[in-house]
C-alpha cells in the first residue's frame, strides 16, 4: 500500500482526531479539539488510499547559547501517532513523517520522551542522544503507585519510604518572598534570559509571549509565582500544576517551568512541595524535569529521586541542552 505525506489539511481534521483517540488510547487528550487548536506547530499527515494512517507535529523554538554563539532553532517532533493495523504501512508512514520534520527548512530536529526501544532508529538516522544534560526529579508520597506506573519492582517501595523519612521534604520559604501572578510581562524577558545564561550551556528562550501562551493551554489550572530576594528584586519564576492521568492511576504535582537564582529555586521548589503536601490531598508525589545543574536545589527540597532524561538532537547541535516540561509538548499529556 502506497503512503503519501502531506502538510496538514483541515479537511482531514475529524479523521486525524479519530486516529489520535484510536491509536493512542493511553492519551485521549491528544484527540481533544481544544488542545489541537491551541497547539502552535507544523503538522504532517500520512495518507494511504486517501485514509489518514499517521500524524506528526513539529514545534519550532529558539535555543540560545550562553557563550554568545548564534542561537539554534530546534524543531521538536511531537505527537507521532500511527495506525498500526498494518505493520508495513506503519513503518513506511513513520519513516516518511519523521523525514518531513527532519527536512523542515531552518530547523534542527529534536525529540524528547524517547523510549529505549526506538533509540537505535534515531541513531541510524544520524541523530545524537544526550543523556548527560537533564534529569527527571521526584519525590513520591505513594511509592507503590509510581513504581507500578513505571513498571518497577514493588520491592523498592519500602526503601523509598525509609528515604522519605530520612530525606525530609522542605516547604518553608527562607530566602525571599513569592508573589502569585496570572501573566508574564515583557519587561521581565531580559531578566529570565540573564538568569538562564548564567547557569545553562544551551537553553530555550523564555519570554512573556511564550510563557503566556503556555499558561493559556486548555483544560489546565496553572499556579505561577514570581520570587523576590530579600531586597525585593525579582530573581525567579515558577509554574506548577496538579496533573491527573486520564487513563492510568497516576496523580502528581508537576513543576512545569522555572527560572531562578539558586536561592530562588530553593524557595520556589519549597512552595511547590508545600502545595503538593498541603493543598493537593491524595496526590502521589511531585515531579520536575530540568538540567543536571539544578540537582542540588531539588535535593535540598527533598526531591531525591533522580533519573537521567535523554534528549534527541540533530547531528551538529552542540552543547548540553536544558529542557523542562514547557519544552516540546511535554506538558500536553495529562
Amino acid at each position: 500500500m502506497g503512503v503519501a505525506v502531506i502538510p496538514f489539511d483541515v479537511n482531514y481534521l475529524a479523521e486525524t482526531l479519530t486516529l489520535m483517540r484510536e491509536w493512542s488510547p493511553d492519551h485521549p487528550e491528544l484527540g481533544e479539539k481544544s488542545l489541537y487548536d491551541w497547539q502552535q506547530c507544523s503538522r504532517y499527515l500520512a495518507l494511504a488510499d486517501g485514509r489518514v494512517v499517521g500524524h506528526i507535529g513539529q514545534i519550532a523554538h529558539e535555543f540560545r547559547y550562553a557563550d554568545g554563539r548564534p542561537p539554534v532553532k530546534l524543531g521538536w517532533g511531537i505527537t507521532l501517532v500511527l495506525d498500526i493495523s498494518d505493520d508495513a504501512t506503519r513503518k513506511t508512514a513513520g519513516r516518511q513523517l519523521l523525514k518531513a520534520c527532519e527536512d523542515a527548512a531552518g530547523l534542527k530536529y529534536a525529540a524528547v520522551g524517547v523510549v529505549p526501544a526506538i533509540e537505535p532508529a534515531y541513531l541510524r538516522r544520524g541523530h545524537q542522544i544526550r543523556r548527560d544534560a537533564n534529569s527527571y526529579y521526584a519525590r513520591f508520597f505513594e511509592p507503590g503507585k509510581a513504581l507500578a506506573y513505571w513498571n518497577k519492582s514493588a520491592a523498592l517501595g519500602p526503601l523509598m519510604r525509609v528515604a522519605n523519612a530520612i530525606l525530609r521534604a522542605r516547604t518553608r520559604i527562607r530566602f525571599g518572598t513569592l508573589e502569585p501572578i496570572t501573566r508574564f510581562r515583557p519587561e521581565w524577558d531580559a531578566m529570565w534570559d540573564g538568569l538562564l545564561k548564567q547557569q545553562y550551556e544551551l537553553y530555550g528562550k523564555r519570554d512573556a509571549e511564550f510563557l503566556n501562551y503556555k499558561l493559556a493551554q486548555p483544560n489546565r489550572h496553572y499556579f505561577a509565582f514570581l520570587h523576590r530576594d530579600s531586597s525585593g528584586t525579582i530573581d525567579g519564576y515558577i509554574v506548577y500544576r496538579r496533573a491527573k492521568h486520564l487513563v492510568k492511576d497516576m496523580d502528581l504535582v508537576k513543576i512545569c517551568s522555572f527560572v531562578g537564582s539558586s536561592t530562588a529555586k530553593r524557595d520556589m521548589f519549597a512552595e511547590a512541595m508545600r502545595f503538593a503536601i498541603n493543598d493537593a490531598p491524595g496526590t502521589y508525589g511531585i515531579v520536575a524535569l530540568s538540567s543536571t545543574v539544578d540537582a542540588p536545589e531539588f535535593r535540598s527540597t527533598g526531591m531525591y529521586v533522580v533519573r537521567p532524561y535523554p534528549v534527541v538532537l540533530a547531528a551538529g547541535v552542540e552543547g548540553r541542552v536544558r529542557v523542562d516540561f514547557f519544552d516540546s509538548d511535554l506538558d500536553n499529556l495529562w
